[in-house]
């Protein structure tokens, strides 16, 4: 399945809200992402950053709103198939493996 950005948008959130055990974790993000811009998120500890790339990533759903990523609005598409859409690297994962970025992103021969 390839997923594709309609009308050039790659990420779409509306009034996005994230609780866990009835407490509001972020509230009210709206957002909007386009094909070729490049953005950072930046807060401090505790704010909310991961759990807001959490929903970008389709690792977790909004308690409330719209989270759409590559034209795919989460609850309407098969999450599996999406994320090998998406280049989302959690921080906390553990590395096991002895390849280099370099490799990683261009192959372990360093070609694309």
């Amino acid at each position: 399945m390839n997923h594709r950005p309609v009308n050039n948008q790659v990420l779409e959130l509306d009034d996005v809200s994230f609780r866990r055990d009835g407490r509001d974790i972020i509230s009210g993000i709206t957002l909007s992402v386009k094909a070729g811009e490049h953005w950072a998120l930046l807060g401090a500890n505790g704010a909310g950053k991961s759990t807001l790339m959490g929903l970008c990533g389709a690792v977790n759903h909004p308690s409330s709103g719209m989270v759409s990523v590559l034209g795919e609005r989460l609850g309407r598409v098969e999450l599996k198939a999406l994320r090998q859409s998406i280049g989302h690297v959690n921080p906390r994962h553990q590395v096991l493996s002895p390849l280099t970025v370099r490799q990683v992103v261009l192959g372990p021969d360093g070609e694309q």
